[in-house]
């Protein structure tokens, strides 16, 4: 749990005071805090701050991508991240990605550090909220006031977040109407943390209610449209999902997760180009998201729409080159979708060079695995047969054959071979 206790920066008078000092730094020196910042100035003043304060454990990192690593493997009390970092990761990806990996535990603070006065506009409609946020320049004295204000909070909070993490969603309930009726000022937040337990809960007509009501008075909170919608899912109301989905959207185009469930929401009608679409305006608003752009690019092959599938399927690759989300089957979904390109007639030159860069790097970090390695060689033979060049994909193939024997390739099936070897003028 984040302590919130602030530590006192006058001298004390009394033996007393001293002692209870002594405590609260002792309890701070244990809390776990990254520093995310890409300018070497700015992260020695942060790390300044925080160990002024008494803070010891601090972790730093100057990219968004080394970040989301730390953020995966340990558990942070507290994370302070610049907006703009600079590389294919902002602080908005970070803080989307801590929220969803605490999901319940909610006692990590974030602070979104942001030199674009911009930020201000958009924060108050943002899904993934930071629990502050500060403009540069700012004084240490605004910092340390801020800090404080966060802690103070997550210190109220406590008891619920500890039910929350328990999974008594009753409990949750109960002590969020107690901290609503004593200060009014969280009442939104106490409102969010009632409808949420009560959807976890399965109660979903009795959220829904909730939800309505705190439309009723103030309806332009877009998560509470959402909060409607998640209930209308699970109640069988697809078509009225849709609706408060996209009303979900009009209030905060930033509102990410509604986009992706509106995604579900037409795949479960089998509307998949409204899918498609939903998921071609989500990269709009955040275009560095590995596991949307993916998502597109499936769904786009299911579509059959193989100019979006091999855009989506080259910015997933982009995005995650030389991280854990770089996977083989990213390019092989990418060298299949070259190949349908060229057998509908687009320009072969520009394609096959992609090709052969994406079945290199294929190679490279498939090597180790049978079934990537049959993959790149299934695809290369078939996108040799679509260009009318047998000679090279059978030479391809003489390859692929001795890696089987070799055990480095999976192997094919009996039919599967006869089927290859018949295509190729080999039977």
């Amino acid at each position: 749990m984040v302590d919130v206790d602030i530590p006192a920066f006058k001298a004390v008078d009394s033996q007393d005071s001293g002692k209870k000092k002594a405590q609260v730094d002792k309890n701070i020196s244990k809390k776990r805090v990254l520093i995310i910042e890409d300018l070497g100035e700015m992260r020695l003043m942060l790390k300044s701050l925080m160990t002024s304060l008494g803070y010891q454990k601090i972790d730093i990192e100057p990219s968004g991508q080394s970040a989301i690593k730390r953020v995966l493997d340990i558990k942070y009390d507290i994370v302070l991240s610049d907006f703009n970092l600079g590389g294919s990761i902002d602080g908005q990806q970070i803080l989307e990605t801590t929220r969803k990996t605490y999901s319940l535990d909610h006692s990590t603070i974030f602070i979104m550090i942001t030199a674009d006065t911009a930020y201000e506009a958009v924060v108050s409609v943002l899904e993934y909220q930071p629990d502050s946020y500060l403009v540069k320049p700012f004084p240490p004295q605004a910092f340390i006031r801020r800090l404080g204000k966060v802690r103070q909070q997550k210190k109220v909070f406590e008891p619920l977040n500890k039910a929350r993490m328990d999974q008594d969603y009753e409990k949750v309930i109960e002590l969020a109407k107690e901290i609503k009726a004593t200060l009014p000022q969280y009442t939104h937040l106490c409102q969010k943390s009632i409808g949420e337990a009560l959807f976890a809960l399965q109660r979903y007509k009795e959220a829904k209610t909730h939800y309505l009501v705190i439309i009723k008075e103030h309806k332009n909170l877009a998560w509470a449209h959402y909060g409607i919608a998640q209930c209308e899912l699970k109640l069988g109301a697809i078509v009225a999902a849709i609706k408060s989905l996209e009303q979900t959207i009009t209030l905060s185009r930033h509102f990410l997760s509604a986009y992706d469930t509106l995604a579900d929401a037409h795949e479960k009608l089998e509307n998949y180009e409204q899918a498609q679409i939903a998921l071609k305006s989500v990269l709009e608003v955040s275009p560095r998201s590995i596991e949307r752009s993916k998502r597109l690019a499936e769904l786009s092959t299911k579509v059959k729409d193989w100019q979006m599938a091999e855009f989506a399927y080259s910015r997933a690759i982009r995005l995650s080159r030389d991280t854990e989300a770089e996977t083989y089957d990213l390019y092989y979904g990418h060298l299949q979708s070259i190949t349908q390109m060229i057998e509908e007639g687009s320009d072969v030159k520009k394609l096959n060079d992609k090709f052969k860069r994406s079945l290199t790097r294929l190679r490279i970090i498939g090597k180790q695995n049978p079934a990537a390695v049959s993959n790149s060689f299934r695809i290369e033979v078939q996108q040799y047969v679509t260009r009318n060049h047998v000679a090279e994909a059978v030479k391809s193939w003489k390859t692929w054959r001795r890696l089987m024997d070799d055990g480095m390739a999976a192997p094919l099936t009996e039919a599967q071979e006869y089927t290859l070897k018949k295509r190729l003028g080999l039977q």
